[in-house]
């Protein structure tokens, strides 16, 4: 064959690549972006190639350069990743064709009539509508932002005080009560160690130390540390609560890590632990042992832990996680769209187990037959996706309805009522908006929804934006006596130093008078239902003079609840008390 034939042929045959290689082509594209909803075989994507699936109908502009450099450099993954990095339509925002595809828009075509498009023969014409897709719902290029998704908190009507019940924690997150034990709160120490509050009192005294366990607690700012405390509904009886700690990584637990959540050649930032505990003495403070580690998760980075334990009603434990850390859900460990959508992975979710149960895959707690995915695909602990970081959460004393403040991004802060099964939107959504982020665009809410959205996304019922603060802090339905005007409102806070309520669904409004000089990060509930908030003096967690405080009606007068009741269980401070471990293997408390 002459070279002039040659170079002839050569030239038909590179002219027809997109007929005869577009097998090839969507392989190496699904390759390099295997969510991507590109599908130039039925004609309804033409992300990489041509309008429709002949092969013979214009390109557009984002195909056009692929083919271009294709048939410079023959490298077809080359030319993918180099058309990528460049904004080839009219997208206002100017997002790269990789971040579009990214989310399932189609780069080189934008809406109206001023797209370019391209022949095979060499001709184009400008000032062209997008094709009509078979998808009438295919979105074309990011859509604008909303700058100001909500309007300001609103003062409410309700007036409220707060009565410092004690103060000097480092770092205290919540107050859980125990059961069977009235008249007292465990405050827990994000540092490591739980202390027990004489509510009648005031005093303090050191209930359990697990800091020893912990990662090392950075001081300036820092997610990890002790996050969760739940005591057994049975806990008077058979002594037994339960931690959330983040603690590192150690070789020899490797095996018995439950949910490895990176990759096999990256070392977590570190592990959370369920650990279950054990009180000789469950009517004061006690010997305690840990009996075992009832979960092992890899953390892929130190944010976005979530760490929150309650006990439902129905006797299971419900445990919340954050989506593993990274802005946008993104990173190492996030999947390809992030942990939050992924329902086969228990980062973003709200799980639920049985602590009496054995049936788990490590035998050691138990998965109920009604969790929604036990029976088809998803992780069969999970209770409900698609959250963020839902730092705390609580049931409803009267209701037994789940609460969950799910900390958001940049924009919006949310509260949701957790049902089993449910999606709650993370990261499709921020809120009831719809969340979109590129290296090209940053991150941002839009009213407009992205394509591909799931059908079955559930609105928070209350949301706020960052006018208003930076992270809710979730807090308690109120079933208490002493604020009648509260009674059913759910009561929350928002950490930069708010408090605040529901007045309706979605109506979010500040309490009167409650005066937060410090930052707020968490709420207690006593035996009778009234309700207590945590504040630290810092941002991080340095901090040591947070308090205790209880909320209370305006110009009222703190009566400590069952005064007196604590000081007649407890053994006084100047006896000696010794744990001592009979030969049946029983342990009592022998205090002299």
């Amino acid at each position: 064959m002459n070279v002039s034939k040659f170079l002839a042929v050569l030239l038909v045959f590179l002219w027809s690549l997109p007929v005869v290689a577009r097998l090839p082509y969507l392989g190496n594209w699904q390759a390099i972006y295997p969510d991507s909803n590109a599908d130039d075989i039925n004609g309804t994507g033409c992300q990489l190639c041509h309008r429709d699936d002949n092969g013979g109908d214009p390109w557009n502009a984002y195909g056009w350069e692929i083919r271009n450099i294709f048939l410079i450099t023959n490298d077809i993954t080359d030319a993918i990743n180099t058309a990528g990095d460049f904004d080839h339509d009219a997208d206002p925002l100017a997002a790269k064709s990789v971040d579009e595809i990214s989310r399932d828009f189609q780069p080189g075509w934008t809406a109206g009539m001023v797209n370019s498009i391209y022949f095979k023969v060499g001709t184009m014409q400008i000032n062209q509508p997008p094709p009509t897709f078979s998808e009438t719902t295919t979105a074309l290029d990011f859509p604008p932002a909303n700058s100001n998704p909500l309007p300001d908190i609103a003062n409410g009507a309700i007036t409220i005080e707060l009565s410092e019940v004690t103060d000097g924690f480092n770092a205290p997150l919540k107050a859980v009560r125990a059961p069977g034990i009235n008249g007292s709160l465990f405050v827990v120490e994000q540092t490591g160690k739980i202390y027990r509050v004489d509510l009648a009192s005031g005093e303090k005294s050191l209930f359990h130390d697990v800091s020893a366990d912990l990662v090392d607690i950075n001081p300036g700012y820092d997610e990890r540390g002790l996050l969760g405390l739940e005591f057994h509904p049975n806990f008077i009886n058979n002594g037994l609560f339960y931690t959330y700690q983040s603690e590192p990584v150690r070789a020899e637990q490797n095996d018995d890590v439950d949910f490895s959540t990176v990759a096999p050649n990256i070392e977590p930032n570190h592990r959370s632990m369920v650990v279950e505990y054990h009180a000789s003495d469950p009517s004061c403070n006690s010997f305690i042992q840990k009996r075992q580690t009832l979960l092992i998760i890899d953390q892929p980075q130190g944010n976005h832990n979530g760490g929150d334990l309650a006990f439902g009603e129905d006797g299971f434990l419900y445990i919340a996680l954050g989506d593993g850390g990274r802005a946008h859900d993104e990173g190492p460990g996030h999947g390809t769209r992030g942990t939050g959508r992924d329902n086969t992975n228990p980062l973003g979710s709200i799980l639920r187990i049985d602590v009496n149960g054995n049936n788990s895959a490590n035998g050691l707690y138990g998965v109920p037959a009604d969790n929604p995915f036990i029976a088809g695909p998803g992780v069969d602990e999970i209770f409900a996706y698609g959250f963020r970081n839902p730092y705390r959460m609580s049931f409803d004393a009267t209701t037994g309805d789940l609460y969950a403040g799910d900390v958001g991004q940049g924009d919006i802060e949310e509260v949701d009522i957790v049902t089993s099964g449910g999606n709650y939107g993370w990261n499709w959504q921020e809120g009831s908006f719809y969340f979109y982020n590129s290296p090209s665009t940053g991150n941002y809410v839009s009213d407009t929804p992205p394509p591909g959205l799931p059908n079955d996304l559930i609105a928070p019922i209350a949301e706020y934006d960052h006018d208003d603060g930076i992270s809710v802090i979730g807090g308690y339905v109120y079933r208490g006596t002493q604020i009648p005007v509260l009674q059913g409102r759910y009561l929350f806070g928002e950490f930069n130093k708010r408090l605040m309520y529901l007045s309706a669904v979605n109506q979010v409004v500040e309490f009167l008078g409650a005066g937060v000089a410090d930052y707020v990060t968490g709420f207690g509930q006593d035996a009778d239902h009234e309700l207590y908030v945590l504040t630290n003096d810092t941002f991080n967690p340095s901090g040591v003079d947070g308090k205790l405080q209880k909320i209370m009606a305006a110009g009222a007068t703190y009566t400590p609840p069952m005064a007196g009741e604590e000081s007649a269980q407890c053994p006084v401070d100047d006896e000696i008390c010794m744990p001592i471990k009979a030969a049946n293997g029983k342990i009592a408390l022998i205090c002299l």
